[in-house]
């Protein structure tokens, strides 16, 4: 009885270790409608310029532009005191993805920032 006893102890706790795993692919950025998720690839420590984008009847939204690159990264998760207009920064973070990501030219592209600096 004690044998069966400890065997189903340790199997009900080999089985609830696995719901308090992690989900790295969860992010919290949102886009309307849209059910976002962090990708494999990481960018670490890269340069980037904060871009203030103005539109017509909305807030100013902001875009990082990378050195050598056109395309521009979101800014989900940005701190308000970074949101500024052509400050400099070496930025961290997850690409994100979503179903059909793959099939459209879409610009900025979904970015979530997980470190921010701010450089010379």
């Amino acid at each position: 009885m004690k044998y069966l006893l400890t065997l189903f102890l340790l199997a009900n706790l080999l089985t609830s270790c696995d719901k308090n795993k992690i989900d790295s692919s969860f992010t919290s950025c949102t886009y309307p409608g849209i059910k976002l998720t962090r990708t494999n690839e990481f960018i670490k420590d890269v340069p980037a310029t904060i871009i203030a984008v103005p539109s017509p009847n909305q807030p100013v939204s902001y875009q990082m532009m990378r050195g050598g690159t056109s395309a521009a990264l979101g800014s989900c998760n940005l701190p308000l005191g970074y949101a500024k207009d052509s400050l400099k920064v070496t930025v961290s973070g997850y690409f994100l993805t979503f179903t059909g990501l793959e099939v459209m030219n879409l610009s900025p592209l979904p970015f979530e920032v997980t470190d921010i600096k701010r450089r010379e």
